[in-house]
């Protein structure tokens, strides 16, 4: 998983990017400090509105009722480490230290994203744009004044992707990068997929090619560093999974959420009040609430309990998997429906509340950024494999929620390597520059 980024750039460019801090990035961190000091105290509410039971898990967890939205009731429906974020928090200043923290981990995200550029070979103003798309991204901010995973999840998936490019490979490298991502994963269990896929990526460029001395050295090598890297997975996750072998009698390493995420995408009523009608149709909260009163009278007649998660949870991923199979179409104009939201320009404004001038503008912006991340792509295609870790980033959850449930929101984990790719795009049309320059120089 852990690869060394390369030259890609000009001669001058070294790695001041990573090593320095010109007085432009000190006040791009500034100003992304500022942003979001601003926005929790305009906002400050919003982090004591509980929307996916952190909270209340949090505040179960102060009171010694264990981890569980309900005393008495154990859950496994929420991944744990955020809501001990958010109990620490409580316990140290309560909702001011929670806000003080979503806003260090915001900030911190930012300057992460500068070492990140660095390490990608990018020129430090190059580097600086990158930042600054991070600094000012309005998903981001928002997502600061919220009680959700979003902030602790895009800083650990930042500093996952700057540890795979920092340093040559090494066991101790391998195992701080396997700690850091089982920590993401407990955060967030969609980045299990970025696991498989740069798992897959480094069978293939590992362990398949020529057969000789060298290469069989260099093999070898890979693979302890790879077995450091599973082990030092396995332990920073292994006290979750131990928990829930305790309380529900079976190894659970993501969460009892994955069927009901599953299936909340893929079923009729979705599909005929959602799908059918197009990006800009709602779900709504009636026929929501008679989908969910259906499901459970499906795992009533089953005989599943509500207080047994890991069954409920297994029984709805079976009824999604059956409505998939059974309507492949349907399943497809979904999945494109969700890669839409996944992707989406916007925030909803029958449900953000938000002035819609602020909505248009918040789409022109997203589609500035998302343009210049094509062109980054396609003149930076060809040496881009060398920190392949971060479009496989992109890449892993993009796939996730082009099946499972999806909104704008679930892509903030990878707005600092989108920053990076569309920061890309002004670095190539630097170079450009610099070589006709130079041609014409010659030419005199």
């Amino acid at each position: 998983m852990a690869v060394r980024g390369a030259d890609i750039t000009s001669e001058e460019n070294d790695e001041s990017v990573a090593m320095g801090l010109p007085a432009a990035v000190r006040g791009i961190l500034l100003l992304a400090c500022l942003l979001r000091i601003f926005a929790v105290l305009l906002r400050f509410e919003n982090i004591h509105v509980d929307r996916d039971a952190y909270l209340a898990i949090a505040e179960n967890l102060l009171g010694g009722h264990g981890f569980c939205s309900t005393i008495g009731q154990p859950t496994a429906f929420r991944p744990p480490l955020y809501p001990i974020m958010v109990a620490t928090c409580l316990r140290i200043g309560g909702f001011a230290a929670l806000a003080i923290a979503q806003v260090v981990l915001g900030t911190a995200t930012v300057w992460l994203t500068w070492r990140l550029a660095g390490l990608c070979r990018l020129s430090w103003q190059v580097g600086a744009v990158a930042t600054f798309l991070v600094a000012v991204d309005p998903l981001l901010i928002e997502y600061t004044t919220q009680a959700m995973t979003e902030t602790l999840s895009t800083f650990l998936v930042t500093l996952l992707l700057w540890r795979t490019l920092k340093g040559s490979p090494s066991v101790p490298k391998s195992m701080a990068v396997g700690a850091i991502f089982g920590l993401a994963a407990l955060c967030r269990p969609s980045v299990w997929a970025f696991g498989g896929l740069a798992s897959a990526i480094w069978m293939i460029t590992t362990l398949v090619g020529k057969s000789s001395a060298s290469s069989a050295d260099r093999r070898s090598r890979s693979v302890s560093f790879a077995f450091a890297c599973a082990i030092s997975t396995l332990l920073v996750v292994s006290p979750w999974v131990i928990r829930n072998v305790t309380q529900f009698g079976r190894p659970i390493f993501m969460t009892t959420h994955g069927g009901y995420t599953l299936l909340l995408g893929n079923n009729d009523s979705f599909y005929d009040e959602v799908v059918s009608e197009g990006r800009g149709a709602t779900w709504s909260a009636s026929d929501l609430a008679e989908w969910q009163a259906e499901n459970e009278r499906r795992l009533s007649v089953l005989g599943i309990s509500r207080l047994d998660e890991p069954a409920r949870d297994g029984h709805l991923g079976m009824f999604a998997r059956e409505w998939i199979t059974s309507n492949p179409l349907k399943f497809v104009q979904s999945s494109i429906l969700r890669f839409q939201r996944f992707w989406a320009l916007r925030p909803s404004t029958s449900s953000s509340g938000v002035p819609t001038w602020l909505v248009q503008l918040v789409g022109a912006y997203y589609l500035g950024v998302f343009t210049l991340a094509l062109v980054g792509l396609l003149r930076w295609r060809n040496r881009i494999l060398h920190f392949w870790t971060v479009p496989a980033m992109v890449l892993s959850l993009t796939v996730v929620h082009f099946v499972y449930w999806s909104n704008a929101r679930m892509r903030s984990a990878v707005v600092p390597a989108v920053s990076l790719v569309s920061a890309a795009a002004f670095q190539r049309m630097r170079d450009n520059n610099r070589r006709r320059a130079a041609a014409l120089e010659e030419m005199r």
